[in-house]
């Protein structure tokens, strides 16, 4: 999902440019045919072309050639450049890998590495996953005319961990772009139609382990000890795919502790849903252990709302304004920080609060959209 979302707002950051700018730039939004339609519907109007390809689809002939291509170097591909060609592209982007074969696209292009988890949870990681994401990030670096990373803790990360390899690198800090119905929805009813009570805290994330629930639901047995006991809702699929017995182990420790009435699961829910949900909690946790820049973060900073968040590199360079951080390796300062604030919390939405962040918002996706048109330039001058 976080892919799709960082495309998302993108494409939504940039049909925020002004008319005349939009005007000189003719968009295409490409996707694997095979591909949910749904995350790209929103867009369709915002792109000149959305073009659904078969050869970036996951069959069976495509799923062969990548296997291949990662086990011959340079093997040529002319599926990207194929598309390039008949598009007529003058830029793509992001790049994220080339699966062992030719990066040779025939246009300009940028490469982006989201982050690296692997490098700093590498418990989490299988060696063959290590060995694949290290060969990527290699050929990257060494091929992309520009290297787009979204934090400058990102880059520094990647300074540390591949000290020798080459690249030209430039920060792009994402936003999350506002719909218009998100502030015209009912939090309210929303909160009413999942059976919530008024006052609850809203955590957002899928539950891998990287999300560090764990840290929660232990902070949470550490304040009903001294009669604290507020409610939190997750939303999120409750499965993490290399960790299969993951989310049974959350749900054993929640029954251990006794704190089943302080928790509530949402699972997958409609992203408005969740920005409603958000609207009217109390506040935002994140928890997290590890981050390469946060779309929990952005949206909370969208929506004016108090969060609660661990002391992540990355979480202290988002800086949000209404932002109360904790070390993120200790329970007990979860627990702390939660008592502390909870006094001076009350449910949302806060229309003054929501109305200077959405103020702000604007100012801020316009400038992304500014600096991301920079990066096409600057990667066709280096090409």
């Amino acid at each position: 999902m976080g892919g799709i979302v960082y495309i998302q707002n993108l494409v939504k950051a940039l049909g925020m440019l002004a008319p005349d700018q939009r005007a000189r730039i003719e968009l295409f939004l490409i996707a694997a045919s095979t591909a949910d339609p749904t995350p790209y519907a929103s867009l369709q109007p915002l792109v000149d072309h959305l073009c659904l390809e078969p050869c970036l689809s996951l069959s069976f002939f495509n799923r062969l050639r990548r296997r291949v291509g990662r086990a011959v170097a340079q093997l040529e591909d002319p599926c990207l450049a194929r598309l390039a060609q008949r598009h007529k592209l003058d830029f793509l982007y992001p790049v994220m890998g080339s699966f062992g074969a030719s990066l040779a696209l025939g246009c300009y292009w940028a490469g982006w590495i989201p982050d690296f988890q692997h490098k700093i949870l590498p418990h989490l990681f299988s060696a063959t996953e290590h060995r694949s994401r290290d060969r990527e990030i290699a050929r990257l670096a060494q091929e992309a005319p520009t290297l787009v990373f979204s934090s400058q803790s990102a880059l520094q990360d990647f300074r540390r961990f591949y000290p020798t390899l080459p690249a030209m690198p430039v920060v792009l800090r994402f936003r999350t772009v506002p719909e218009a119905n998100w502030f015209e929805g009912d939090p309210v009813e929303t909160q009413r139609r999942y059976e919530l009570p008024d006052e609850f805290l809203l955590v957002s994330n899928q539950f891998w382990h990287h999300k560090n629930h764990r840290a929660l639901f232990e902070a949470l047995y550490l304040l009903k000890q001294q009669g604290i006991r507020p409610l939190v809702v997750c939303t999120g699929k409750l499965h993490d795919y290399r960790f299969p017995q993951y989310g049974e182990e959350l749900l054993a420790l929640i029954k251990e502790y006794e704190i089943e009435a302080q928790v509530r699961f949402l699972g997958l829910i409609p992203r408005q849903d969740q920005i409603q949900l958000m609207r009217r909690a109390l506040a935002v946790i994140q928890p997290s252990l590890f981050e390469g820049w946060s779309t929990v973060v952005e949206d909370a900073r969208l929506l004016g709302k108090p969060l609660i968040l661990s002391d992540l590199e990355v979480h202290l360079e988002q800086d949000p304004p209404y932002g109360y951080f904790f070390a993120r390796h200790e329970p007990a300062a979860l627990a702390e920080t939660i008592q502390s604030t909870l006094p001076h919390l009350l449910p949302g939405p806060d229309w003054s609060r929501e109305q200077k962040a959405y103020a702000e918002s604007l100012v801020q996706c316009q400038t992304y959209a500014q600096e991301f048109l920079k990066i096409a330039s600057t990667a066709r001058d280096r090409a």
